[in-house]
């Protein structure tokens, strides 16, 4: 017993498969993980959601796709350019109603330093005073403070532009993650939960976002126009907390965080990648193989997963399938709608929300979140988890004692898992970011066919 006392969560997958692989008794086997899995949760700290906030941008910011292609054309891209990111909007299933900063905007665009940081302040400015205001929050009553942008890293960090902005406190600590792609918003929340585990009664908040404005490529080759097309303007600020206190104004409880890094494989470390082109132009390459490698994180992270939050009945039917995996073709895929009663997949892209969508077999509603998300405000990176838990909330799915799954993929290569328990009665509210049009939500998106 006393070699479970230090099991970390992670560990638990790897452990269940090591028994099997040993000849230990099925049943023995099975309590034996429970008893890891009770000890784990019992030594862990609580972490509440309070609530969060996501940016919805001003109407003159709104960027059509006619508008969009227009405007590149005009700047003077070749006709096969315009063309491909054409089809590749076309294809995406992003609407008409997203939105990008000021300098895109403008003719030419101006993606300098300044435009950056407005768009920075923008956005995160917003949601932090959005989310105090609606609570009532003394910026000094902040201990902790974690911002993650992956692709701009400006001096000060975004963290010390919050701190100097709302005034916190001399002995706060701060923390800015940089480069961890469109995941980093998870893990931001699990630097916030580890912290939590030895500064008590403190609050955490989590600030995440991208910056769209000076990350625009300008160049001609194709898999890196992929990322123009797909990122918009965004951010959410998350409020965390280890107070006995929050607990009965948190809408959730954190239940579980994995984390997967396949960083180690060339092909994994390659296939999302910022890089200069021959012209000397930046941007970030999306390869062909994305798709492959984000299947192999999920199976990964997935493993381990399942051991937390299947019942017995699925973990014992994953683990015989797993362990007989050598002898014929296929795994079994765990029914995880008996475990969640919501998933929030990362938009990154419709063909990346498909794959999910029948990997886990899920249904065209379990994803509906993530496509709306995707349709109405883009690919926001790290803070679309939240978009889509706002929409969620928005329609009124999200009822007392239901399990959320987020879901994120990032450069890396990263495949992240938190699960959230929703501990409080759940009502739509005026400040969600979808309240004003989610009436109007889900949308039929008709499928566009190759020409």
């Amino acid at each position: 017993m006393g070699s479970f006392m230090v099991l970390k969560q992670s560990n638990i997958g790897e452990i269940l498969l090591s028994l099997f692989s040993n000849n230990i008794d099925f049943l023995a086997a099975i309590s034996l993980l429970a008893i890891a899995i009770y000890i784990v949760s019992f030594n862990s700290k609580r972490v509440y959601l309070v609530d969060f906030a996501c940016y919805k941008a001003p109407d003159y910011q709104r960027v059509p796709i006619s508008a969009f292609i227009e405007h590149k054309e005009l700047l003077g891209n070749s006709n096969s350019n315009a063309e491909f990111q054409t089809k590749v909007l076309e294809r995406s299933r992003i609407g008409n109603e997203t939105y990008l900063p000021s300098g895109v905007h403008l003719f030419p665009a101006d993606h300098s330093w300044k435009y950056t940081i407005e768009e920075f302040e923008m956005v995160l400015f917003t949601v932090v005073e959005d989310l105090f205001t609606k609570h009532k929050i003394n910026p000094k009553s902040i201990g902790i403070l974690i911002t993650n942008c992956s692709l701009s890293c400006p001096t000060p960090s975004l963290a010390s532009m919050i701190i100097n902005k709302f005034g916190f406190r001399s002995n706060i600590l701060s923390f800015n993650l940089s480069g961890m792609g469109c995941s980093a918003g998870l893990l931001s929340i699990s630097l916030a939960k580890d912290l939590l585990k030895v500064h008590k009664n403190s609050l955490v908040l989590v600030l995440s976002t991208e910056s769209t404005t000076s990350n625009v490529y300008e160049g001609k080759i194709k898999s890196m126009l992929l990322a123009n097309c797909l990122f918009r303007m965004g951010g959410a600020a998350i409020l965390l907390s280890n107070r006995k206190s929050d607990r009965d104004i948190a809408k959730y409880e954190l239940q579980h965080l994995v984390r997967t890094h396949l960083g180690s494989k060339d092909g994994s470390y390659n296939c999302v990648y910022q890089r200069e082109d021959d012209e000397g132009y930046t941007g970030v390459s999306l390869s062909r193989s994305i798709l492959q490698v984000a299947g192999e994180g999920l199976k990964t992270n997935m493993a381990t997963l399942a051991a937390m939050v299947l019942p017995y009945s699925e973990l014992i039917k994953y683990v015989i399938s797993s362990m007989a995996c050598k002898k014929r073709r296929g795994t079994y895929i765990p029914n995880f709608k008996k475990a969640f009663d919501h998933f929030c997949v990362h938009a990154g892209g419709k063909t990346v929300i498909d794959a999910i969508k029948e990997n886990l077999k899920l249904k065209d509603k379990d994803v509906e979140a993530s496509k709306m998300t995707l349709y109405r405000f883009g690919n926001t990176s790290s803070s679309s988890i939240w978009y889509t838990l706002s929409y969620l909330e928005a329609k009124g799915r999200v009822r007392k004692g239901d399990r959320v799954w987020q879901l994120a993929f990032g450069s890396g290569f990263k495949c992240n898992s938190a699960v959230w328990k929703c501990i409080s009665r759940m009502k739509p509210e005026a400040s969600n970011v979808w309240m004003e049009m989610i009436h109007l939500y889900p949308v039929d998106v008709p499928e566009v066919m190759d020409h």
